[in-house]
């Protein structure tokens, strides 16, 4: 997938009619809009460091999403997310750089996906279309299945292998499909 196929993908979930508002967040600089201008920073630097090495245009487009990355107080690092992300609020997000996380993910404020601080290679495979709700924590070198719903507040520290589930708690456990 090329850089363009990248933006396009992501840009849909943020902006499903192009004409109808875009403009609008872009003169009231809304949420929707630096959301989607930090996926779009992060897309072109992924480009420019594994598709097509450029290291000054990986530079500038580093420093421009870690700019937007402390305002908005994010940490992702690139190559983590396949295409398709979706990041719904503001709100401390921390990915960890060795986490592999699938197709059209969803994400909402305050969650953390990383190791324990035990072993720094133990970091989370996710699948695709997995939903992360608000304030949830995914630790440990541990796997997700496709379709995964996370409820907010959950703290995930085992590997859930069924797909399609909703994981509730602390530690999470499935609640139904």
């Amino acid at each position: 997938m090329n850089l363009r196929q990248h933006i396009n993908s992501d840009r849909m979930d943020y902006f499903p009619f192009p004409s109808k508002g875009y403009f609008l967040d872009w003169l009231l600089r809304t949420e929707q809009y630096w959301l989607r201008k930090y996926v779009k920073s992060l897309r072109s630097e992924e480009y420019y460091t594994f598709h097509k090495p450029n290291k000054w245009m990986k530079y500038y487009y580093q420093g421009r999403k870690n700019r937007l990355g402390r305002k908005l107080g994010f940490f992702i690092a690139a190559g983590c997310f396949d295409s398709g992300l979706k990041i719904y609020h503001y709100g401390s997000i921390i990915v960890n750089p060795k986490s592999r996380i699938g197709k059209d993910c969803t994400i909402h404020g305050n969650c953390c996906i990383g190791s324990k601080g035990t072993l720094p290679d133990d970091s989370p495979v996710i699948g695709d279309h997995v939903d992360i709700g608000q304030n949830a924590q995914i630790l440990g070198g541990i796997t997700i299945a496709d379709g995964v719903k996370i409820g907010a507040g959950a703290i995930v520290t085992k590997s859930i292998l069924e797909p399609n589930v909703t994981v509730v708690g602390i530690p999470a456990r499935v609640i139904g499909e």
